[in-house]
């Protein structure tokens, strides 16, 4: 690892450089749509004046404003105009339990450092110093003046003590809280100043149900403002705002913006303007770059290799409900039918959705027709039918997902490659392994403590019985607390950081557990049918098979990332989503034949599914 390059290394990191320089070889033939807007991103220069000019307009109108009402409505203004997350946020969600509808979600926002951990204050010194050296680079716009790092911080840590934690967000019945919109602007005018900023034609609407999984934040919110001085939070909303336009105001601020992120993550070196230029390429224009990395990486076989895989994934997991003993058989049945319900999306989608606009030579102007664009379809889906069949991610992206609320799982055409999976050369085993254990992974995931919740039809819905509820609950408890035993480590061996958070991680140790069994139990089904693909491996396939899932999450990361992510990350680092697992499988200890009480084969075990 060099911490100067890179802030993790790891094998989807590996092969997210891979793809990239896949990625690049396409952009260098210059095709049609996407070449415009990498070139115009390419060229633009230290500063962009067409930029500077938009913010700058902006931040004279907080200047000017005279009540605080005003500043909540520019507020709103400005969370839909230019996505600026200040005192609240404001945005079209999927209503959990009622899972085929689009409504208006009204949450907390607002936070510069990554979660409210931050603001404690034994921790935000370091930060002040970081940010005030970031905004002597943002001053250079002549509209920006007197914001203090130290001003900015202390009125965040303000908002941070009355939001919700990570952890308290992550619980779907304790943040489910829905009214109608006149019921909400009544009870917080400031919530109904921000949103005729935002979205005005709803200002005034009765019946419109609106989503606020934060009502304890905006309980405090109201009486925090009116004490605070209209000076303090003019200051906020400028940082606010010229912070969200930093990436797009040339490469002198860019610089800048990395600078203060870096010393987050404990990165030193900056993207090169070819990288960057690729990644918001990547961001903006995915879909049509995707259609060209699976033309040129991915192909039908491969697809209905995995998608075989993943049937016997599923099969496995059938077989580990039937098993449980501890369910019930009505609560059972609510899982056997979510299996049997869920929508698989292999590689990518069939079919690229048109850009309704030209792109120019502008770097800035184009960076505001997709800003535009995007909103503008997000609120055009408020109270219309969720689509289900959108990919949620693009197909040169290395990672998975389930997503409890449609009850699918994505597998982009991205982690269908080596080191993950290989149907040609790769032997059994090692594909179950790899691809095996991220699918099981993410079917977990529907049964895990956010999970769980949703039924097959992806509603947020109270299906299993009080004892198999309780008796999850004991299980989940016991993994959280072997976890959050667990060290995080300095790069160099040497220091503890601190521990992992077992309450934050537990859906994602749930996962890494179940789906590590669901891998070995399909590989073993497959390998009972057909006994050739066990052949000439030289070695016990079961060590194989362990040896491989543990090499597939060889990581390392600086010791900046491992803070952050403690805090942010609902994962596990590598080494704990190796050696968590392996701690709680008889099956690997019976393999390696460790002793009970050893390091490896501790007395107590954890296992839920």
């Amino acid at each position: 690892l060099k911490p100067s390059d890179t802030t993790v290394d790891s094998s989807d990191y590996v092969v997210a450089q891979d793809n990239d320089r896949i990625l690049k070889d396409i952009l260098a033939t210059k095709p049609t749509v996407i070449d415009p807007f990498y070139q115009a991103c390419l060229t633009e220069g230290d500063v962009n004046a067409d930029a500077i000019v938009d913010v700058s307009v902006r931040l004279n109108d907080i200047a000017n404003i005279q009540s605080l009402d005003e500043l909540l409505v520019l507020a709103g203004i400005l969370n839909t105009e230019s996505s600026v997350s200040s005192f609240l946020d404001v945005s079209v969600a999927t209503d959990p339990k009622n899972a085929t509808l689009n409504v208006v979600e009204i949450i907390q926002g607002g936070l510069t450092l990554p979660s409210v951990e931050y603001y404690a204050a034994d921790k935000l010194a370091p930060y002040v110093t970081s940010l005030q050296s970031y905004l002597a680079t943002l001053a250079t716009v002549d509209a920006f003046t007197g914001v203090t790092a130290k001003a900015v911080l202390n009125f965040e840590a303000q908002l941070a003590k009355i939001s919700l934690t990570q952890v308290e967000l992550q619980d779907p019945w304790a943040t489910y809280h829905k009214y109608a919109v006149s019921d909400v602007t009544a009870k917080y005018p400031q919530i109904a100043s921000f949103l005729s900023g935002a979205q005005p034609d709803l200002v005034n609407q009765t019946y419109v149900p609106v989503l606020v999984p934060t009502p304890t934040y905006f309980d405090s919110l109201g009486a925090l403002l009116q004490a605070t001085d209209l000076g303090l939070l003019k200051v906020y909303l400028s940082f606010r705002l010229i912070h969200t336009a930093s990436p797009y105001l040339g490469e002198t601020f860019r610089q800048a913006n990395h600078d203060f992120n870096g010393v987050l993550q404990g990165q030193v070196s900056n993207q090169t303007r070819a990288e960057y230029c690729l990644g918001l390429t990547e961001t903006l224009l995915g879909e049509y770059l995707g259609k060209l990395f699976m033309d040129k990486v991915f192909d039908g076989a491969t697809k209905v290799q995995a998608q075989d895989l993943i049937h016997q994934i599923e099969a496995s997991m059938v077989d580990l409900l039937n098993d449980a003993t501890w369910l019930d058989g009505p609560t059972r049945q609510v899982g056997l039918e979510k299996v049997a319900q869920i929508r698989n999306f292999v590689g990518g989608p069939d079919t690229i959705t048109p850009l309704p606009f030209n792109l120019s030579s502008n770097f800035y102007t184009n960076v505001q027709l997709f800003g535009d664009w995007k909103t503008s379809k997000s609120w055009k889906s408020l109270h219309k039918p969720v689509d289900p069949t959108v990919w949620d991610m693009f197909a040169f992206t290395v990672n998975a997902e389930y997503d409890p609320s449609a009850n699918k799982i994505v597998f982009p055409a991205a982690i269908l490659q080596p080191p993950f999976y290989n149907a040609r050369s790769f032997p059994a085993v090692t594909n179950y392994a790899r691809i095996g254990v991220v699918m099981g992974h993410e079917l977990v995931h529907g049964f895990d403590d956010q999970g769980r919740n949703f039924d097959p039809h992806g509603q947020l819905n109270a299906s299993w019985s009080d004892a198999a509820s309780a008796t999850f609950d004991k299980k989940a408890k016991c993994l959280a607390d072997q976890y959050s035993t667990f060290p995080i480590v300095s790069v160099d061996g040497h220091t503890v950081l601190g521990h992992l958070n077992g309450q934050l991680t537990l859906g994602e140790n749930i996962a890494d557990n179940g789906g590590l069994k669901l891998a070995y139990l399909a590989y073993q089904r497959v390998k009972k049918a057909n006994k050739a693909i066990a052949e000439n491996l030289g070695t016990n396939d079961a060590k194989l098979f362990f040896t491989a899932y543990a090499q597939g999450w060889c990581q390392k990361r600086s010791d900046g990332h491992a803070i952050l992510y403690k805090n942010i990350d609902p994962h596990s680092p590598g080494k704990w989503r190796v050696h968590g697992p392996l701690y709680n499988s008889q099956t690997f200890a019976d393999t390696f034949q460790c002793p009970t009480g050893s390091p490896m084969n501790p007395f107590k075990k954890c296992v839920i599914w």
